[in-house]
């Protein structure tokens, strides 16, 4: 009898409440002892259904911690930042707005150097934003003019400072401090600033944030910052071995941007004739008197500031969300190989992707041999004779190369913001010098500008060579399934949210492959398409399939080839399909009839 009671020891897995219920009364039955559990109200029977539900319940959560365990499967924010903690991986935070922008000087300020101080801000359009540096310069002349060291080399970051209360160190060894705000408050990851001042010498200094304190000697005022499976923010200090320990008594003065996620994105010229605003506060000016007392210039106070004024060439990058579970998961493996030290391309990639994806869409690092046999052949190729002084190159050489060129190291970079087609001379310096700390040692550093190639449907004339100045002349041909009753505005919407997803900015990389074929299959599955071709109006020529035009924007004469296969672009280029937003007009729907006539809305 007890034998044939048992199951196999691992069927409760497979249990749900049900079946586990039906298992008990089906072995109460065989027991002859009792018969209540047969009849639905009866005390037993509710004690049999609270019995199987719960243990239902508690099964679905056994089966879920026990997966969250893994780093491979974990699919909580919580557990997933908790685990990555074993790797010394610290996940990216929110990132706000960034801006860059000009500067021009009254003829009400005189000759001098001058300073404007840091945390300053300007509201625009209802959202404030702030510099996160002192910024000095020297006006020479005393006409009003544009400072033009600063012009698009520094930036402003969506938001104000804001001054947490002041913490009295404890002077336990890696002593952590918690920014505790209410979870409205949302802080820019690369926007905390820690100030000390110690008791022994009574004077507040500025302390560096470094990535992790191992690197660190006993002396170096450093600290480090975690955003942590709260998402919220923890600041901590060394022990004396690696990083300096904080002393009882010990005062820390912590300073962070406070962001707005719903901060409307602002255009070019928005910021024209801005004025600055000092940050002002008992405790901050006495931290700007101590730390800044070797430093020439004049800071500017709430009246000279006055005679400043801003303006912007480039729109504001986008407000980024905090690092998802897929993201952490991938790059933290790689943080843990490189050890925080950048050697090869696939370190420099994933430090630049992960710590600045509210500035980049896309980022390609190469050495110098392999700039020297792509890029720069790719351009004696198309007929420059001398490519060093094609005007992307020259710029970005003159601006961030030294005169040696053989150890640089060539980071092609495609901004995220659609509205601009290069990065600005201050996100890329900002680049530059967050890689210093970790790159080796004789690595050059040298930002560049993507080649973009347009993409456009095309059939050549015979006799003439391929060029985009004749594309209106190309079609995309659809043929519609034969007694189809599908409107042609739908065909036509579905097939113009095929091309521009496959030709979306945050999915679209550096050196991909333009897959012809993929594109093809993913638009004759879309109901009612029979068959595609390209299609030339003024000589009536029909391709099958599709045919592509691929050119360089600056050198379309240069570089301009048509494709109907797949094909490889070198790891320089980046691919847009030419005027996306209107390609529509370039499809036109066939009715099986044999006529021609564009989809009607």
């Amino acid at each position: 009898m007890e034998s044939e009671l048992l199951t196999d020891k691992n069927s409760y897995i497979t249990f749900d409440a049900t079946s586990l219920r039906d298992l008990i009364i089906n072995r109460l039955d065989r027991g002859k002892v009792f018969t209540d559990q047969n009849y639905q109200g009866s005390n037993m029977s509710a004690f049999l259904d609270i019995l199987s539900y719960s243990f239902s319940t508690l099964l679905y959560y056994l089966n879920k911690t026990s997966s969250e365990t893994l780093y491979s499967e974990s699919q909580i924010y919580e557990n997933m930042n908790r685990l990555v903690k074993i790797l010394n991986y610290n996940p990216i935070g929110r990132l706000g707005q960034s801006v860059p922008f000009n500067l021009t000087a009254s003829n009400f300020l005189p000759i001098k150097n001058y300073i404007i101080p840091r945390f300053s801000y300007l509201d625009v359009g209802g959202s404030t934003f702030s510099i996160n540096k002192n910024i000095q310069f020297y006006k020479s002349s005393n006409d009003t003019i544009s400072i033009n060291e600063i012009s698009n080399n520094y930036l402003l970051y969506q938001g104000s400072f804001q001054e947490y209360p002041t913490y009295n160190a404890i002077g336990i060894e890696n002593e952590t401090v918690y920014i505790s705000l209410i979870d409205t408050v949302l802080i820019d990851h690369f926007n905390i600033f820690v100030f000390v001042k110690r008791k022994d010498i009574d004077v507040w200094e500025e302390w560096e944030r470094v990535p992790e304190t191992f690197l660190y000697g006993p002396n170096d005022n450093i600290f480090q910052v975690r955003f942590n499976e709260n998402k919220r923010y923890e600041i901590k200090f060394g022990d004396d071995i690696n990083g300096r320990k904080l002393k009882e008594g010990d005062q820390i003065a912590i300073y962070y941007l406070q962001i707005d996620q719903s901060a409307v994105n602002i255009a070019p010229n928005s910021l024209l004739n801005s004025r600055l605003i000092p940050f002002n506060s008992v405790r901050f000016n006495e931290i700007l008197s101590d730390v800044n007392v070797d430093t020439l210039g004049t800071f500017l106070n709430e009246t000279n500031l006055q005679f400043l004024s801003l303006n912007n060439d480039y729109p504001s990058t986008f407000f980024s969300e905090e690092e998802n579970i897929d993201s952490i998961r991938k790059n933290a493996s790689k943080n843990f190989r490189s050890q925080y030290r950048l050697v090869t391309s696939s370190d420099y990639e994933t430090y630049v992707k992960t710590n600045y994806a509210n500035i980049l869409s896309d980022v390609k690092v190469v050495n110098n041999d392999d700039y020297l046999r792509n890029h720069i052949k790719y351009l004696y190729d198309i007929g420059i004779n001398q490519p060093q002084l094609d005007d992307k190159v020259l710029l970005n050489q003159i601006k961030f190369a030294s005169s040696c060129n053989f150890n640089n190291l060539y980071v092609y970079s495609v901004p995220k913001s659609e509205n601009q087609l290069y990065l600005a001379p201050a996100q890329k310096e900002i680049i530059v010098n967050g890689l210093q700390p970790s790159k080796t040692l004789t690595s050059q550093i040298v930002t560049m500008d993507p080649v973009y190639v347009y993409i456009d449907f095309y059939i050549s004339k015979l006799g003439t060579e391929p060029s985009p100045q004749d594309l209106d002349q190309t079609y995309l041909l659809i043929t519609k399934t034969a007694n189809s009753r599908r409107a042609n505005s739908a065909i036509l919407a579905d097939i113009e949210n095929v091309i521009k997803t496959t030709f979306n900015r945050n999915i679209n990389k550096l050196g991909q492959v333009i897959d012809i074929y993929q594109l093809s299959t993913n638009i004759l599955n879309i109901e009612s398409v029979q068959k595609i071709q390209t299609y030339r109006a003024d000589n009536n020529t029909f391709v099958e399939g599709i045919s592509l035009l691929i050119w360089n924007y600056y050198y379309p004469k240069a570089d301009a080839k048509i494709y109907t296969q797949n094909v490889q672009l070198e790891n320089f280029k980046y691919p847009i399909f030419n005027n996306v937003e209107n390609i529509s007009s370039r499809i036109k729907i066939q009715e099986l009839t044999g006529t021609i006539k564009v989809a009607d809305f």
